[in-house]
């Protein structure tokens, strides 16, 4: 009786192993977690008049959502202010990343990838130029 009860342990160990080691992969890279919530979106304010706000949202899952593209206005001023909606409701961290692209339709390497700035009325500087604005033509969200 006793080498049938061992042999009923060793077999539950087995099957919790197996479930333990095919686990889901976190698309975030972080600690086990949810997917990045739907629907995000990124907010952006103007060096210059108009200022804003340019809101861009795109709707759907984390699956749909990283295909998508937006094309912004190219705007030779930049931004000052970005942040990227909505964190993870568990514990606040940013759950996306905005991709800025210098084309449009989102081609070529991304020049940053950011969930917030706040220049404080200084605009985002150029990678490849920090003395002038960076000018934003597409962007991609891709989980934080």
């Amino acid at each position: 009786m006793l080498t049938v009860q061992h042999a009923l342990v060793l077999a539950l160990v087995a099957v919790l192993a197996i479930a333990a080691a095919s686990a889901t992969p976190v698309p975030n890279g972080q600690n086990p977690g949810p997917f990045p919530p739907n629907d995000p979106l990124v907010t952006m304010y103007w060096a210059s008049a108009p200022a804003g706000p340019t809101t861009v949202q795109v709707f759907g899952d984390y699956q749909s959502v990283i295909k998508e593209c937006r094309g912004l206005e190219g705007r030779t001023d930049g931004f000052v202010y970005l942040q990227t909606q909505p964190p993870y409701a568990n514990d606040g961290r940013d759950a996306w990343k905005v991709r800025l692209y210098r084309d449009w339709g989102c081609t070529g390497a991304p020049v940053a990838e950011i969930s917030t700035y706040h220049g404080k009325g200084t605009a985002y500087p150029d990678p490849a130029n920090p003395k002038v604005p960076l000018v934003v033509k597409s962007i991609k969200f891709v989980p934080a």
